[in-house]
C-alpha cells in the first residue's frame, strides 16, 4: 500500500514533511514569510495552525543558518510540539518533550526510530523512520572541498563524508535532504554525487543555497549528465509543495 508523503521547502536547509497525523521540521531558523501564501506555503511555520498535529523540531546542529531558539517558546506554549536537537545546542533544560541527540547514537522517541550520524561540521545528521517512511537530512554532513584549502583538508572532508556514507548504505532510504552549496562551484556536487552512487535511495531534495538559485541550474545539469533511480527533484522557490508518493 503506497504511503502518502506531502513536502514543503522552507528555506536553505529547512523542509517540512507531513506524515498522516506528524508533521516533521527540519533545520527551520528563518521566521519570516516568503509571501501572503498560506503557511507552509510561504515558507514559514505557525504554531497556531497546527495546534491538532504532532510536531517534531529536527535541529541539527547551533550554526544560525540551521536552528532558531523560538521553538523552545514554542515548546512551552504549545503542548504538540517536541524537539529533536544536536547535543552541541546549550542552554535548555531538561523537559520530557526534548530529545538531546549525541553522534552515532540510536533513539526511539515517540514511535520515531532516529539514527545519528557525525557531521563533517557540526552536529548530527538525521536518519529518521516513522510511518513506514525512511527519511535522511544530512545537517551539514557533506564533502566539503574548497579551492584554496590545504590538500589535507580537502582529503580529510573527503574520507569523514565517504566513512558516514558507507554507514548510510546499508539503508533503503526513500527521501534524502542532501548538501548542495553553490559556493563550492565546480566541487558543489562532490557529495550529491556520492551520495547517490552509494546510497539506495529513491528521493533527494538538495539543500544549503540559501538564495543562490543558481544551484538548480548546477543540479539539472548533473541530473542530465548522470541519469539514476533516483528522482532529483528541482527546487525553485521557498514554500514550493512536493506530494510523494512511497
Amino acid at each position: 500500500m503506497k504511503k502518502t508523503v506531502e513536502i514543503w521547502y522552507l528555506y536553505h536547509s529547512s523542509f517540512a514533511v507531513k506524515l498522516n497525523s506528524k508533521l516533521i521540521i527540519f533545520d527551520y531558523f528563518y521566521n519570516q514569510a516568503a509571501d501572503s501564501e498560506p503557511v507552509l506555503y510561504n515558507g514559514k511555520f505557525s504554531p497556531d495552525d497546527f495546534r491538532d498535529t504532532d510536531v517534531y523540531f529536527f535541529v541539527s546542529h547551533r550554526h544560525h543558518d540551521h536552528y532558531n531558539p523560538v521553538i523552545f517558546r514554542w515548546l512551552e506554549e504549545y503542548p504538540n510540539i517536541r524537539l529533536i536537537v544536536s547535543s552541541d545546542i546549550k542552554g535548555y533544560g531538561r523537559h520530557s518533550r526534548i530529545l538531546t541527540a549525541e553522534p552515532e547514537k540510536q533513539y526511539v522517541f515517540d514511535d520515531i526510530l532516529i539514527e545519528t550520524y557525525t557531521s563533517t561540521d557540526e552536529g548530527v545528521a538525521f536518519l529518521i523512520k516513522t510511518e513506514g517512511v525512511c527519511l535522511f537530512h544530512a545537517g551539514d554532513l557533506h564533502w566539503w572541498h574548497w579551492e584554496g584549502e590545504p590538500d589535507s583538508f580537502n582529503l580529510e572532508m573527503e574520507q569523514r563524508f565517504k566513512e558516514q556514507t558507507e554507514k548510510l548504505s546499508a539503508h533503503k532510504i526513500d527521501i534524502a535532504f542532501v548538501v548542495v552549496d553553490p559556493r563550492q562551484e565546480r566541487f558543489s556536487t562532490l557529495g550529491l554525487d556520492w551520495f547517490v552512487k552509494k546510497v539506495e535511495c529513491s528521493h533527494i531534495f538538495p539543500m544549503h543555497f540559501s538564495d543562490d538559485w543558481s544551484i538548480m541550474d548546477t543540479v539539472c545539469n548533473y541530473k542530465e549528465s548522470n541519469r539514476s533511480r533516483t528522482d532529483i527533484h528541482i527546487i525553485n522557490r521557498r514554500g514550493q509543495y512536493f506530494h510523494i508518493d512511497i
